[in-house]
């Protein structure tokens, strides 16, 4: 498993624990997951897959690496 790989896994499992809010909380509370607890590294590695689209990413995980990626070009 490559290291993008394993972040998509990761990412998509934060995303099933949140599995009984609906799907726009479970996303915020992904993104939210993902901003205090990644690395930069992790974060900018999670946004590059969802753009370059070859990821395994469930819809909830997408939508929060997209809240992610608002979020961290907007502060840098």
């Amino acid at each position: 498993m490559s290291s993008a790989d394993h972040l998509v896994y990761m990412a998509n499992q934060i995303a099933r624990n949140f599995g009984a809010l609906a799907d726009d909380a479970a996303a915020t509370k992904v993104a939210e997951h993902i901003l205090l607890y990644w690395d930069p590294r992790m974060k900018s590695r999670i946004v590059q897959c969802a753009k370059n689209e070859v990821s395994e990413l469930s819809a909830v995980t997408a939508e929060a690496v997209r809240i992610v990626a608002d979020k961290t070009t907007s502060n840098g």
